[in-house]
């Protein structure tokens, strides 16, 4: 695509892509200064490499609550109020 091409949006708030872009399943976007720039693109980008970021530790008060949590093997409650998944607690008990 050659030219900008200014898109509106309908009563909806949903934006009609170019016919350029009709067959591609996959986009860049970019917020250029207000402006919302779409590039069609091929493959999923990757995470950039980490190497160069710096290693902190985690202090040993929050190292044993993050193990406590991790190894907690109970099961899930599925339910669709909190008060019915009290319910379900107390009959599991």
């Amino acid at each position: 695509m050659d030219s900008t091409t200014i898109l509106k949006t309908d009563s909806r708030g949903r934006i009609t892509l170019p016919s350029e872009f009709k067959n591609e399943s996959l986009f860049e976007c970019i917020n250029d200064n207000g402006c919302l720039v779409l590039y069609p693109v091929q493959t999923v980008r990757k995470f950039p490499k980490m190497d160069d970021l710096p290693i902190t530790t985690l202090n040993t008060k929050w190292q044993q609550e993050e193990k406590e949590i991790n190894e907690d093997m109970r099961y899930g409650i599925i339910a669709k109020t909190p008060k019915a998944a009290q319910e379900k607690l107390r009959k599991r008990s």
